[in-house]
């Protein structure tokens, strides 16, 4: 007699794989309504500029440093 039943383990593996695909789905659902893409490429273009203005404040600094 074994001491796992396939049949019920692999009853169990297809409830966690709907379950992992419905909270995917929903996580889809989500963003998408949110429009979280649009948001995440203006948050990098905001860090990508204020990036740019601090590297040149610091090599700003250094160079009158050098004088």
């Amino acid at each position: 007699m074994p001491l796992l039943n396939k049949e019920k383990m692999m009853d169990g593996f297809g409830k966690a794989v709907d379950a992992v695909n419905n909270a995917a789905d929903k996580a889809g659902r989500y963003a998408k309504e949110k429009e979280l893409d649009k948001k995440i490429d203006h948050a990098a273009e905001v860090v990508t500029k204020e990036a740019k203005k601090v590297g040149k404040e610091i090599k700003s600094v250094f160079s009158s440093e050098k004088k």
